[in-house]
């Protein structure tokens, strides 16, 4: 009779929460620099034709940051729920950067 393996801590899992953990402070980053210069700009930071536009185009891309962040956020977070803890010794998680 052979013994089975025991699970092991799931290598992909463990992955998937760095790189979660890497890309939330980047993303508050982004968003503290940008609101700072919202912040700014609503303060009287510059006034003219050019800084109306400027403006547009800075709340635009701002709400476009906002929404990548947090959908990539979202996706981590996503990953996570859809993965167990343990795995088997040869699971595809083990060896998941050979499937590339």
């Amino acid at each position: 009779m052979t013994e089975e393996a025991a699970p092991i801590p799931n290598p992909y899992l463990a992955a998937i929460r760095q790189h979660r953990g890497q890309a939330v402070p980047v993303a508050a980053d982004l968003r503290d620099d940008l609101d700072a210069v919202v912040r700014a700009m609503d303060a009287g930071a510059w006034l003219s034709p050019v800084a109306d536009a400027f403006y547009v185009d800075l709340t635009g891309h701002k709400q476009a940051l906002t929404t990548a962040a947090d959908g990539a956020i979202a996706t981590y977070d996503s990953a996570v729920r859809g993965q167990p803890e343990q795995v088997e010794p040869g699971a595809w998680q083990t060896r998941w950067r050979n499937l590339r």
